[in-house]
């Protein structure tokens, strides 16, 4: 094994160790605890992501429990395969020196560390949209059978895991026609890898079909309605968010690799590009352009990019090297020193974090004080919440782990608990419904919207969460 391919395995070792120690340090955030939920309830698809991130958390905690651990591992053992991938395309692109650096700065940033500790749909989205690109890179070199349908795999299990991967086809179909690839495209085999894909999306497009296709609709349509009008605050958060949850260098040189080649092509300089540099603009630029541009009508969580960083960042990494520039290493020491204060700030409980920061606090403590209110409740009683993350944190941290039931049940957008829970079975039970105002319902609109199905309304208990002597939240039982 050559010097800095054991320099790159002690690497990914290393933040590997720390990323599983990290797993143990925190309770589950309310996102975790509802994909927990869908874990528990196997289907070939779901209302608000496609099936692989479930399916994941079914196996893991069928092997290591409903433990933080076993609900975890899956995105632990995702990220680090993302960061194996990387080195094997920047590799396969440049040269050792610049896969190991680039592993390492994407080993440090933030948002990539939290996406290997906290399991969403991102950890496998990275590791599938990484492992197709290189397989396509392999494909192309090689015009091997196995490389096209191993590519054709991955990126399906990639728009498997969420549908951001639907970005994947297209830097796929730029990079082959702005290359000499294109002489591929005139042979079976991509098209064979896009069967391949199909196949390996198809239990979403079934689960849609038999659904009324309620997840794309939900995905494309919604969202789309949702847009009202020009919101340049919300612009300038977008950009303020990436740019502290990436790190200040690492997103403005990701950044600026994703669009030179661009900026190239208005100027209708394409055929100079260098063709390592098509690859890092097709499978990142146009992720990053269109969610900009939505980011100037509605709020883009930081998250939604996070698929498009990984290339450009090493094409980063790249330029300073072949430049003899350090950048590449103050952008490290940056982002490192970053997520030492954001995993500090969680860790710690005398910091008075607020928001996401503290999403990971008071549910242990809410469970105690509903699992008091239930013994005083008739048998039969049901717990709900005003939106998802509540019944879906209570569902996980009750005793005996109850299916509790979503919004739906006071006539708001259940998301997935309608498919688990009819509530026509409910008709004529009691019920606790619990209010956590800071994720935007408040007390008094649950309130007013339970007295239209419920016969009686009674605010039964409030009680404030603290940490770092600051009130997180206020929860409203009812």
């Amino acid at each position: 094994m050559a010097g800095w391919t054991k320099k790159t395995v002690r690497a990914i070792a290393i933040i590997g160790a720390v990323r599983l120690a990290l797993i143990f340090c925190f309770d589950l955030t309310p996102q975790e605890a509802y994909y927990w939920n869908f874990g528990r309830h196997p289907a070939l698809g779901y209302y608000d992501h496609p099936s692989v991130m479930p399916w994941t958390i079914f196996l893991t905690t069928r092997i290591f429990g409903d433990t933080r651990f076993g609900i975890r591992v899956g995105a632990w053992g995702y990220g680090l395969g993302a960061l194996a991938f990387l080195y094997l395309i920047a590799r396969k692109l440049w040269d050792e020196r610049t896969a190991f650096w680039a592993v390492v700065f994407a080993g440090t940033v933030p948002l990539f560390h939290v996406a290997g500790i906290f399991f969403t749909p991102d950890p496998p989205l990275i590791f599938f949209w990484l492992g197709a690109t290189y397989f396509l890179l392999l494909a192309v070199q090689t015009d091997r059978w196995s490389h096209w349908i191993l590519a054709g795999l991955f990126s399906g299990l990639a728009m498997l895991s969420k549908y951001t991967a639907a970005f994947w086809f297209l830097g796929a179909a730029v990079f082959l026609i702005l290359t000499p690839n294109r002489r591929y495209l005139l042979t079976p085999k991509p098209y064979v890898a896009l069967i391949v894909a199909l196949a390996a999306f198809s239990p979403e497009i079934i689960w849609n079909a038999q659904h009324q296709w309620a997840s794309f609709l939900y995905q494309s349509a919604r969202r789309a309605h949702e847009i009202k009008r020009l919101r340049i605050d919300y612009f300038f958060g977008y950009l303020g968010a990436q740019f502290f949850a990436v790190s200040p260098i690492a997103y403005i040189g990701a950044v600026s690799q994703a669009v030179k080649p661009v900026f190239a092509a208005i100027r209708r300089k394409i055929a100079k590009i260098p063709q390592d540099l098509v690859v890092v603009s097709a499978f990142s630029a146009p992720v990053i352009l269109f969610f900009s541009a939505v980011a100037l009508f509605y709020w883009v969580k930081l998250n939604w990019i996070i698929p498009a960083y990984f290339l450009p960042l090493a094409g980063f990494v790249r330029a300073q090297i072949s430049a003899g520039k350090k950048w590449h290493l103050w952008g490290i020491y940056l982002s490192a020193g970053t997520t030492l204060v954001v995993i500090g700030a969680m860790l710690l409980p005398f910091v008075p974090v607020t928001g996401e920061l503290a999403s990971t606090f008071g549910w242990e403590q809410l469970a105690r004080r509903v699992e008091m209110h239930l013994r005083d409740m008739p048998p039969g009683t049901f717990v709900f919440g005003g939106e998802y993350k509540v019944p879906a944190e209570l569902s996980y941290h009750l005793p005996g782990k109850p299916q509790t039931a979503g919004p739906d049940i006071i006539g708001r957008r259940g998301q997935q608990f309608p498919y688990w829970v009819d509530k026509d079975t409910l008709i004529g039970r009691d019920a606790l419904m619990v209010i956590d105002p800071r994720w935007g319902f408040g007390a008094h609109t649950g309130e007013k919207l339970a007295k239209k199905f419920f016969q009686s309304v009674q605010l039964a208990d409030t009680f404030r969460v603290y940490r770092g002597g600051k009130a997180i939240t206020k929860f409203y039982i009812y």
